[in-house]
């Protein structure tokens, strides 16, 4: 025989407070009529990031954590939550509706020991791929970095994983080094390089830019 001892009602996690006018940092609107809007991570996206780790691929999760798991655990979350300003910069790109919010690409910087240098890593869900957020999030990256002093963005990046490679070749053409570690490739990319050769792409992008077509996003 089961004994009810009591019942206790669950709320769904509440929707993400609007961000306010001044908050947000870029966005970019996609093929489709979808708009991806960033700005800083915030305490109370902890459920959303988790609903979009819980929906990503394995190929995906892998190549974000460098371990074949199949969701993010709580407290691996908690210390993606957990962000000391003077050293790392994490911001998201978000779609909001009427009906929903989705958290759908993030990107950060952790400053390292090395005077002027940090370390970046950034991933986008398997459903906004291939729509240039990964390009758009290390540009808009590299302006909020070089405005702190940061001189130099490394990163390690897995050889399976060719379109962050692209991605990092593509931002950094004219200040870019790999490296085969013997398990991944360690770049180097410079800073003043990534804002050089993006200096006529504005992060406020105008009404209407779309990568429909483009071979270039990733």
């Amino acid at each position: 025989m089961h004994h009810i001892v009591g019942v206790q009602t669950v709320k769904p996690p509440a929707e993400p407070q609007p961000a306010p006018p001044d908050e947000w940092l870029a966005e970019l609107p996609l093929s489709g009529g979808a708009t991806v809007r960033f700005r800083h991570l915030r305490p109370d996206d902890e459920s959303f990031i988790a609903d979009a780790a819980k929906t990503a691929s394995r190929e995906t999760l892998l190549h974000r954590f460098f371990s074949p798991i199949r969701r993010v655990p709580p407290e691996l979350l908690h210390q993606l939550l957990a962000i000391n300003r003077d050293r790392e910069t994490c911001v998201l790109g978000v779609v909001a509706s009427s009906e929903s919010t989705r958290i759908v690409c993030g990107a950060r910087y952790v400053r390292l020991a090395q005077p002027a240098t940090a370390e970046i890593a950034l991933t986008v869900h398997d459903d906004f791929q291939r729509r240039g957020l990964g390009t758009f999030m290390v540009r808009l990256l590299a302006r909020l970095a070089r405005a702190e002093g940061l001189r130099w963005f490394e990163a390690e990046v897995m050889a399976s994983n060719e379109r962050m490679l692209h991605v990092f070749r593509k931002v950094a053409a004219g200040g870019f080094t790999a490296h085969w570690t013997g398990d991944n490739y360690h770049l180097v990319l410079d800073v003043r390089a990534i804002v050089r050769e993006n200096s006529g792409t504005s992060i406020i992008s105008p009404p209407g830019r779309s990568c429909s077509g483009d071979p270039d996003c990733s």
